[in-house]
């Protein structure tokens, strides 16, 4: 912008020197006629003079509407430039409010889940040392809580999977709620290789390719 200003103000001047040379050559030529009175070139000495300074001054004046309109356009960049920067900063600030409240909701679920009788019921089978065992009809409570708390996490599931098997099933269903792959082998009654094995198998199905178990977490958590 500095640029533009001093480019603004030069091009005026350059004109005036242009004036000042034209004045030069039509000045002295007409000296040189002895047919000129002294008289006649105070005037036309007085009227280049004039014109001189009319020139300059109409020349300043629209050097000075220049800057003016660069002014008004440098005050339009910066306006925009800061409702530009507002924007972003109010864009920014509701993402993080979203982000937030998603976490928030998604703790508000956990705590909610963790209170249920169904999950207090397999955390005390995870933690029985007698072998007890979750029944047909504590899997449909578990799916039926599930399915109200996080949005039908089974349907959904199902859908993206139609050929998961029950073991695969089930699986996702603990890892939803919480329990890690030694907690899981205890309640399903698999070894802890078997409960890895049904995960890659899972993700082989979903995925069409052979990825870290670690994936299926994030898998099970976006769902």
């Amino acid at each position: 912008m500095k640029n533009n200003r001093l480019s603004i103000i030069h091009q005026p001047f350059c004109s005036i020197q242009w004036i000042i040379i034209l004045l030069i050559l039509l000045f002295f030529p007409a000296c040189s006629h002895g047919d000129i009175t002294h008289r006649d070139l105070n005037h036309l000495f007085i009227l280049l003079l004039v014109l001189f300074i009319a020139c300059i001054f109409i020349l300043l004046i629209q050097g000075n509407k220049r800057l003016q309109q660069m002014s008004s356009i440098e005050q339009e960049l910066d306006s925009t430039s800061k409702e530009l920067i507002q924007a972003r900063a109010e864009l920014l600030e509701k993402e993080n409010v979203r982000i937030i409240n998603l976490s928030n909701e998604n703790d508000l679920r956990k705590m909610s889940f963790l209170q249920t009788e169904i999950y207090l019921k397999i955390k005390d089978i995870s933690n029985d040392e007698e072998g007890k065992k979750m029944t047909w009809e504590d899997w449909i409570a578990l799916e039926k809580e599930l399915n109200n708390i996080y949005d039908n996490f089974a349907v959904r599931l199902k859908s993206c999977c139609e050929q998961i098997s029950i073991t695969e099933l089930r699986v996702c269903y603990l890892l939803k709620a919480g329990f890690s792959v030694t907690s899981i082998s205890k309640i399903i009654g698999r070894t802890k290789s078997a409960v890895s094995m049904s995960r890659r198998r899972l993700l082989e199905k979903i995925n069409g390719c052979d990825c870290p178990t670690a994936d299926l977490d994030d898998f099970i958590s976006t769902i």
